[in-house]
């Protein structure tokens, strides 16, 4: 006979699956004589497994909605981007504060200051209000187009860049370094052609064969440099390939070390409330009777708890906010939204933050 232990306490979702299979049971003509059967009957009708199902979501506010909303009291009074349009900040403030923890966090990294300014005072043209900072661009906003630089003068005056003289700029520049090797062959030859001319036109008979020998000598021996050059460059380009794959063997052989400790951690817990007798879905509580609370105190509790959660993706840290299922970043800019395994990026520029502060912290 399987055993019960009813002193244990299940959620709604895993009773209410529970009589469902009970119910099941008893319709296809299952029957049981005697309390050891029918005690039988339900700990075989035990849901397996169970999960309960994911709380369903308020449905958000549009953009819009939220930007011609009237000030609330009782929510922070930090202004949020909301798409260009401005808005308040929907959570809840801090006891003794006017505005909400993760806009306390910000204010106190920047002098009392907030990216956006607060919804009680006029809509700041500059982020924190430092017109030397990055000027915000609101929907009703124009922001000026950069001018490109003009140099002054006609096209004698226009110095190049790698050798400072006028008359070219770098691409046409003859000392430029990024010159093939052929034009540097027939820049060398030309001016090696050049003086041997002009030396050989006062030189006898037998002068002009030695000298022709000294140019042959020197030729082999440009060639034979040049030779080793390559040798050298693709012996060290084949040294880096192999240093390279080293390294990604090494990674690939960590990532498979770390997930083994991880599934054997994980492994290690569950046995651990196996022993203690905690039944899979069931819902372990300090007491044995709770009071429900009120709808206002269960929902303030839940936005403070969810207001100051931070996450870390891909060994980037980020600031969550649950209620609205939103990534900040360090300036609590807004990243995008968290689908419980990774985070879905608003924009491309976003992604490429992150990918940049992902580099950086391997690198550190």
């Amino acid at each position: 006979m399987a055993a019960i232990d009813f002193h244990q306490k299940i959620s709604g979702h895993e009773a209410k699956e529970w009589l469902r299979n009970v119910c099941d049971a008893m319709d296809r003509g299952a029957t049981f004589d005697g309390e050891e059967q029918f005690i039988q009957f339900i700990s075989e009708n035990k849901p397996k497994d169970f999960k309960a199902p994911r709380k369903s979501r308020a449905s958000k506010k549009s953009s819009e909605e939220r930007a011609e909303s009237e000030y609330d009291c009782q929510l922070c009074d930090a202004r949020v981007w909301n798409n260009a349009l401005g808005g308040q900040c929907s959570r809840k403030k801090i006891e003794g504060e006017c505005i909400c923890s993760i806009h306390a966090k910000e204010s106190g990294k920047n002098d009392g200051c907030l990216r956006n300014g607060f919804v009680t005072e006029d809509r700041p043209t500059h982020a924190y209000g430092d017109e030397t900072q990055q000027m915000l661009p609101w929907h009703d906003v124009e922001i000026p187009k950069k001018t490109k630089k003009t140099t002054g003068g006609g096209k004698g005056t226009r110095k190049c860049s790698n050798c400072g003289e006028c008359g070219h700029n770098k691409k046409t520049c003859p000392l430029l370094k990024g010159d093939t090797e052929e034009t540097v062959e027939k820049k060398e030859k030309e001016n090696v052609d050049d003086g041997w001319a002009n030396d050989t036109e006062e030189l006898s008979d037998g002068e002009e064969e030695q000298v022709e020998v000294e140019k042959k000598e020197e030729k082999v021996e440009k060639k034979e440099k040049k030779k080793v050059e390559k040798k050298e460059k693709k012996v060290e380009k084949k040294e880096k390939e192999n240093v390279e794959d080293v390294i990604s063997t090494v990674r690939a052989a960590l990532i498979d070390v770390v997930k083994t400790v991880e599934d054997t951690v994980t492994v290690e817990d569950e046995s651990v409330e196996d022993d203690n007798g905690a039944g899979v879905g069931f819902e372990q509580t300090d007491s044995p009777t709770t009071e429900p609370l009120s709808e206002t105190e269960n929902s303030s509790d839940l936005e403070e708890d969810a207001s100051g959660d931070t996450i870390v993706f891909e060994g980037v840290e980020y600031t969550f906010d649950g209620e609205e299922n939103m990534v900040y970043d360090d300036e609590l800019a807004e990243v995008g939204t968290w689908d419980g395994e990774r985070i879905e990026f608003l924009n491309a520029t976003a992604a490429k933050f992150h990918r940049v502060r992902k580099l950086t912290s391997k690198n550190d």
